[in-house]
């Protein structure tokens, strides 16, 4: 359905539209038109209630040379709704200070289920068919979600993996969902998921299909998850690079660096909050129970891209578990001073290289350093940092925020 542009300032959408903005990024259509409707066109605050006709039409702002996504909307509005937070009246909880003990100590999560029988036969009688995968760390556990099309013929793994229908998919669409593995056993894992694939069918891994990778955080202290989630956002780059840049512009897979998120950090951290956007790429919600998903005590990798290519998921899963051991080895407040004083693309580098000393180290352009560093300085310190930028209107933070047109 072509959508109509108002004087180049509105288009024109149903209720039934506007419920499933509102539901992608976890508020109410009545919040939703609250926040975004114009009070010149009589919609802000409008009520929704039950007998408004399913379409009806709304007019909202977008603009008019905006590209079209899935769900019509262009991803500058949603970056907008990302930056807005949802409001409440309920006050935020306290900050624990049981820093040094590890999350499952502190959040009753439920037992995994590992299906260890399963596993223990099928590795008792199979083995790698490939070299051997060298990872960076042994430590950890990962739960690995595959999305794939064209499967007409019903798949069912020995052992690891769980075959799921998925209504985001098409022409016989299904999700392989593992268990959580240990990271001896993922490349096995996923020798026997392709193989199933490929016995009866032909797997399709079209532009909807990706590969969301759960990393196990019970075992990290508040700390550890601190100092993981804040490595990620200076590197978030790194891992965009990797995918590139239709994730980059997916409104499912949000960028840190294009919110605000990292001012919830000390929130769902320390204050064990569920306080997060489900569509950035990197997603906190399955850390704590609440209403968009069970307290599985894991951050959600939703960046990369529906793949066959076993290699190339091992090395995604690799780099990840690269920020993961840098995380439990570094001092949080040595960390968070490192940031504060990094100015040069020397110290950017030198950072990366030892955090990725195993991974892939791709990251070239000086400015895919300095856009993350620069948000997650801003994020930190606040207005001290933005004042220290003003005062020189040549410092490479500040030049660099203004090309890129940087929030702030």
């Amino acid at each position: 359905m072509p959508l109509n542009n108002i004087n180049g300032l509105f288009r024109t959408r149903t209720l039934g539209q506007i419920h499933a903005y509102a539901l992608s990024i976890g508020i109410n259509a009545a919040q939703f038109l609250s926040r975004h409707g114009h009070p010149e066109q009589g919609h802000q605050g409008l009520p929704f209630t039950s007998n408004v006709a399913e379409n009806t039409w709304i007019n909202i702002p977008t603009s008019p040379t905006a590209t079209e996504t899935f769900f019509g909307i262009d991803p500058t509005t949603i970056n907008t709704i990302l930056n807005i937070e949802t409001s409440t009246n309920t006050p935020p909880p306290p900050l624990t200070t049981n820093s040094k003990l590890p999350l499952q100590q502190l959040v009753k999560y439920k037992p995994m289920s590992l299906r260890k029988n399963d596993s223990t036969l099928y590795e008792k009688n199979h083995s790698l068919k490939n070299k051997p995968f060298e990872w960076t760390t042994m430590q950890g556990m990962v739960g690995i979600e595959i999305e794939v099309e064209n499967i007409t013929q019903q798949v069912i793994p020995l052992a690891y993996w769980d075959a799921k229908s998925d209504g985001s998919l098409r022409n016989n669409g299904i999700e392989l969902v593992s268990v959580p593995l240990q990271i001896k056993q993922v490349q096995l894992a996923l020798e026997h998921v392709f193989d199933v694939l490929n016995q009866n069918n032909k797997p399709d891994f079209s532009n909807r299909t990706s590969i969301h990778i759960h990393v196990n955080c019970r075992d990290l202290t508040q700390d550890q998850l601190y100092n993981f989630i804040l490595l990620y956002a200076i590197f978030e780059k790194h891992f965009y690079k990797v995918v590139g840049s239709k994730r980059l512009n997916s409104i499912f897979c949000v960028p840190v660096f294009r919110t605000n998120q990292l001012k919830h950090l000390n929130t769902v951290v320390y204050g064990l909050s569920p306080d997060w956007h489900k569509y950035c790429g990197l997603n906190l919600l399955p850390l704590y129970q609440n209403s968009v998903t069970q307290g599985y005590g894991t951050i959600e990798f939703r960046h990369l891209h529906g793949t066959s290519d076993q290699q190339e998921i091992l090395e995604w899963i690799n780099d990840i578990l690269c920020l993961r051991k840098f995380a439990c080895e570094v001092n949080k407040e040595e960390l968070i001073q490192l940031i504060k004083e990094m100015n040069t693309t020397s110290s950017y580098l030198s950072l990366y290289s030892q955090v990725f000393a195993k991974g892939r180290k791709i990251l070239t352009n000086k400015k895919d350093f300095e856009e993350c560093v620069s948000n997650t300085k801003r994020e930190l310190f606040g207005d001290d940092y933005m004042n220290t930028l003003k005062r020189s209107d040549q410092c490479p933070y500040w030049t660099t925020g203004i090309e890129l047109g940087i929030r702030g």
